[in-house]
């Protein structure tokens, strides 16, 4: 009698077959929506050119849109469709709505693929953690830190006692990696190696996978996700963070067990607070593992590359090197060297060059973003409907206010000479504000939330490299090296290295 079983290999393929059908209908169900506005390149006719600029230089792209339409809103080709880009006044249209009616975190899975990556996933428990949590308790976690950050160096540093080449992309993802793991899993697991390794892979993989995928056409992501390795290894990290986890909770769960007990005070413990007083029943130990990973994902990359783009600026211009060190240990002199809380704050030099760096190299030309999730009608009558990812096109410097001075020089004490302007002045213009003329954290209702964190973290690593190394370029480098484009993101070029000598 004949076989009625198909044989795998053609169920195998029917099933791909069909999947692919499904996932091809779908998205042709859901083509890019075009807007009546103006396409920044149109006339060139070349659609394909248009998306590789974009990818290779948005920067130049968006700066062509302003000289050509000013304060009208543009759209620029991309490879995932047309892109809306306001100018920046709308961003006051936008900033009182509600992370659930214009979302900055949904524009970021939006950008990074985040329905295969898996960072669409927006957590009440998470940002409740981050939002109140954290930036309550940063101040008690500064010697803790700084702690973390000087045993990296010791550790993962070589001693430097000559001038020494340095990757800085790779040794400051760990440093930034375990520094934030200090507040993120507690001690001791934010030296734990494979939790770390897992992180800070979650985090790359990410941003790798999700930019490989987008080398596919969207008909085809659906399929196209299994050939894209670090899409397959981001399974596996959310896995690896929960496997390595369970031991972690297992043994709070214990001690919690104890009356003498007392509670931690890191992110898990926040979280899991959150969970109880909400009755949220969907959290566990799953649960908890993936917004670890998340909240890493968040944390680590942007304030490494902050920090990067700060000692670029300070071995370009190495007149700035001694106020600032002078700065760390005069507000430290009291406490003998050690941070304390306080002295964040009463870092306003370091402040400034900090905020100035992010002002000529931001994480973005377009740090003000949202995915709307309600139809919107702006001021001018454009409207925008539910689905639609807006960006402002926020690094023109041009449009500085003319009381900060010349806005194309980079002067690393702008903000804290305007911050001594006047009394009024004093708590205005630093790094970690959101204003409608610094959106590099956004900007309104849905502005970051660690912003905070970040500031911290930046601010504390680079005093403890002011005040334990000199730094310069290696030689041939001359001036600021110029920065790389990938889309809209800014990034450091990662073939320039930075030498480290210790002070002696």
């Amino acid at each position: 009698m004949t076989s009625l079983h198909i044989p795998t290999i053609w169920a195998s393929t029917l099933t791909a077959a069909t999947i692919f059908l499904v996932a091809f209908i779908s998205k042709w169900l859901q083509k890019p929506k075009s807007f009546n506005v103006p396409v920044v390149g149109a006339e060139t006719g070349d659609v394909n050119a248009l998306k590789s600029r974009y990818v290779q230089e948005a920067d130049a792209l968006l700066r062509e849109g302003y000289e050509k339409f000013k304060d009208a809103i543009f759209q620029v080709i991309t490879p995932d469709g047309p892109r809306i880009f306001l100018p920046r006044k709308y961003a006051k249209d936008l900033k009182d709505y509600s992370r659930h009616e214009a979302s900055g975190m949904k524009a970021l899975a939006d950008r990074l693929l985040g329905d295969y990556t898996t960072i669409d996933h927006e957590s009440d428990i998470m940002l409740g953690a981050v939002k109140i949590d954290l930036n309550r308790n940063l101040g008690n976690f500064v010697g803790d830190v700084e702690q973390e950050v000087a045993f990296c160096f010791e550790t993962q540093f070589p001693p430097c006692d000559d001038w020494t080449p340095i990757d800085l992309h790779e040794k400051l993802l760990r440093v930034v990696a375990q520094a934030s793991a200090r507040i993120f899993v507690g001690y001791p697991m934010c030296r734990n190696e494979e939790w770390l390794e897992c992180s800070t892979k979650f985090a790359t993989d990410v941003m790798i996978g999700g930019e490989k995928l987008k080398l596919w056409h969207p008909y085809l992501r659906p399929i196209a996700q299994y050939f894209v390795p670090e899409m397959t290894r981001i399974r596996g990290d959310h896995q690896r963070a929960l496997e390595l986890l369970l031991p972690e909770l297992n043994r709070r769960l214990a001690e919690s067990a104890d009356p003498d007990s007392s509670p931690r005070n890191d992110m898990i413990q926040w979280m899991q607070d959150r969970a109880r007083k909400t009755g949220d029943n969907s959290f566990d130990n799953k649960e908890l593992a993936n917004l670890q990973m998340l909240t890493a994902t968040a944390a680590i990359h942007t304030t490494r590359l902050a920090i990067i783009h700060a000692l670029y600026d300070l071995a370009a211009r190495p007149e700035y090197v001694d106020p600032l060190r002078n700065e760390v240990l005069e507000v430290t002199k009291d406490s003998k060297g050690v941070l304390q809380k306080q002295h964040l704050t009463q870092m306003k030099m370091l402040d400034s060059f900090m905020k100035e760096s992010q002002r000529h190299s931001p994480p973005s030309v377009a740090t003000y973003q949202r995915k709307v999730m309600i139809p919107i009608t702006l001021s001018n009558g454009f409207h925008v409907p539910a689905g639609t990812v807006l960006q402002c096109n926020t690094n023109i410097l041009d449009e500085t206010p003319p009381e900060w001075g010349d806005p194309h020089a980079f002067d690393g004490f702008r903000f804290y000479k305007l911050r001594n302007r006047t009394p009024d002045d004093i708590n205005k213009f630093q790094f970690a504000s959101p204003t409608y003329d610094s959106m590099q954290f956004g900007f309104g209702k849905d502005a970051c939330p660690g912003r905070f964190f970040a500031s911290n973290q930046i601010k504390i690593i680079l005093a403890y490299i002011l005040t334990h190394y000199d730094i310069k370029f290696e030689d041939g480098i001359v001036g600021r090296p110029k920065n790389f484009m990938f889309e809209v993101n800014v990034l450091a070029d990662p073939t320039k290295m930075v030498l480290f000598k210790k002070i002696r």
